[in-house]
């Protein structure tokens, strides 16, 4: 079965390009945060994203992998570790503790490896009254 590409016009002129794979095969695993700094003040947090996606980057909806966590440094996972994905994709949670330092963490795919993102605890800004 051969891939699929959709391409968009608006007057004549290509506005948006889409490939679909036909392999129907899980490729990639990704991990993003939504931030890459947090302050020490023990409740800064951040949503971090899974996504297992084919080779062109579309998300695999039936992609359901238990994801296995390992956080280092001075903060803590907020979500259930393994955290199975639900359409291809899901979202957990790091809170900065109140110490600085890097936050490490690291999330295992049973077939597509590692990711590991880290994030900077910075100290926290005095507060002023």
């Amino acid at each position: 079965m051969g891939d699929l590409r959709v391409d968009g016009f608006i007057n004549g002129k290509q506005v948006i390009s889409k490939s679909l794979s036909g392999k129907g095969v899980d490729t990639k695993f990704i991990l993003l945060p939504d931030d890459h700094e947090l302050n020490a003040d023990g409740a800064d947090s951040t949503r971090v994203v899974m996504r297992v996606t084919d080779e062109f980057g579309a998300t695999r909806t039936y992609a359901n992998d238990p994801i296995v966590f390992t956080l280092e440094g001075p903060g803590r996972l907020i979500g259930e570790n393994p955290f199975s994905l639900v359409g291809g994709t899901g979202a957990v949670w790091l809170r900065a503790g109140e110490e600085p330092g890097t936050l490490r963490l690291t999330a295992k795919h049973p077939r597509l490896g590692t990711q590991v993102v880290e994030l900077t605890v910075t100290s926290a800004p005095k507060e002023s009254i």
